[in-house]
């Protein structure tokens, strides 16, 4: 309820129709009169591929996520960057393609063009998103710092479809005032109750709530709504059944491909990536030492095994708190993490099945003895296998590195037990095309 899900699907329609408009005007510019159908439909079909290169460029870029659609200082440069990346590659594309077409004179002029068309729209639609004002007036009862989170940032901004009139702390409720303070909310301005099926103080009086079902009153849970703003669980609100329920037979279907998948893009990956681990493991050697290091890490089910990368560091320290006061990164290992050729060997970690693609990423045994003990959901993270990039990694740039950090961990197994609730060819295509915008600018993840 949080987003209008049309606006996305408007969002991806215009776009389309503004590149197709783009090219119709490039064409108008370059020759001074109104284009025939037969000469833009010649030029519209090679550029076909060009707009769709584009959509996914835009997602890539952020310009579909709900979180940066309003932010107005970051929508132009985002635009004019995913534009220039796809007249670039389709610049390359129209050299090497036998296509009857003045790449140098079309593609400058559909840049331009374009990117103003496109910012255009997209001021045009974050304007109205902000000025229609028909947000849900609504209450929310519940208690706890995700509660205040989730008022906050939906008071504090105008993208979304509600707005919290009342807030009202579970805490301080004796019995049957959740359900007095229900009625008020219904009968007064509020037309949608916000509530937390987490807390036993509003479980307790819930009975008395199903009367207000039939009125036009809506009901929200805390948990689903939470979710769809920030992308990720409030784990003190979590109920373990939410999870489990994920995990069922109905899911064998995905399970089986997605393993499918990891093998087989395992195998072209190897085949690739093994001169590179070749050249490397022979500097290494040189520069004295082991060329690979095994560290333990904790997989499917809470078993250990061994994940395999290329030494970047003076020795390997096994995550002992002592011996990494005393190791650094090498100047060429740092050459190989900028890079991510140190995590190429893990790719028979993949074939191996310890590893997938997408998922939690592993941890130290010894960090995520401390993290099972401080966080009583960490252990759902290990029901599913750990990935190379996760939901986590695109998502939580604030991730502890290095000795344990509990306060930090918990905001990063949010996202991972989001990815275990949801998780589905979309999610991980998502987190795909993240990873490789990741990958691109050699940041970090």
């Amino acid at each position: 309820m949080a987003f209008d899900r049309r606006e996305t699907a408007l969002l991806l329609v215009g776009d389309f129709l503004i590149l197709v408009a783009s090219l119709w005007v490039v064409l108008l510019l370059r020759n001074l009169a109104l284009p025939p159908f037969g000469y833009f439909e010649e030029n519209l079909l090679p550029f076909l591929p060009v707009f769709v290169l584009s959509l996914g460029i835009f997602y890539v870029a952020g310009l579909y996520e709900k979180q940066t659609r309003p932010i107005r200082r970051v929508m132009g440069a985002r635009i004019f960057g995913a534009q220039a990346a796809t007249v670039a590659i389709a610049a390359i594309l129209f050299f090497i393609l036998p296509l009857s077409i003045a790449p140098k004179t079309i593609l400058a002029l559909y840049l331009l063009v374009s990117v103003m068309a496109e910012s255009g729209w997209r001021f045009y639609r974050m304007k109205r998103e902000a000025t229609d004002g028909n947000r849900v007036p609504a209450l929310l009862v519940g208690s706890g710092p995700a509660v205040l989170e989730l008022y906050d940032e939906i008071n504090g901004n105008d993208r979304y479809l509600i707005r919290f009139v009342a807030r009202m702390e579970a805490s301080d409720l004796s019995q049957w005032a959740v359900s007095a303070a229900f009625t008020a909310g219904g009968a007064s301005a509020a037309r949608a109750i916000v509530i937390d099926t987490s807390d036993p103080i509003i479980m307790r009086d819930l009975s008395i709530l199903y009367g207000f079902v039939a009125s036009e009153v809506t009901f929200l849970e805390f948990a689903s709504l939470y979710e769809e703003v920030f992308d990720r669980v409030p784990l003190a609100h979590l109920v373990a059944v939410q999870i489990l329920g994920a995990l069922p037979a109905r899911r064998a279907l995905y399970d089986a491909s997605k393993r499918l998948f990891d093998i087989t893009l395992a195998a072209i990956g190897s085949l690739l990536a093994i001169p590179f681990i070749a050249v490397a493991a022979a500097v290494l050697s040189v520069q004295g030492g082991m060329p690979f290091i095994l560290n333990d890490r904790i997989g499917k089910g809470g078993r250990i095994f061994r994940i395999v990368k290329l030494r970047s560091m003076l020795f390997n320290d096994h995550g002992d708190p002592e011996l990494q006061k005393k190791n650094h990164v090498t100047g060429f290992g740092r050459l190989l993490r900028k890079t991510r050729i140190d995590e190429l060997p893990q790719l028979w970690n993949v074939l191996r099945g310890d590893l997938s693609f997408i998922g939690p990423r592993p941890e130290l045994p010894k960090i995520a003895e401390i993290y099972e003990r401080e966080i009583p959901q960490y252990r759902m993270r290990h029901l599913i296998a750990p990935g190379l990039s996760g939901w986590a990694q695109i998502h939580d740039y604030d991730a502890p590195r290095g000795p344990a950090d509990v306060a930090r961990t918990k905001k990063k197994l949010s996202f991972d037990l989001y990815y275990l609730k949801h998780r589905s060819f979309m999610l991980d295509l998502a987190i795909v095309m993240k990873t490789l915008r990741t990958l691109l600018s050699f940041s970090g993840i």
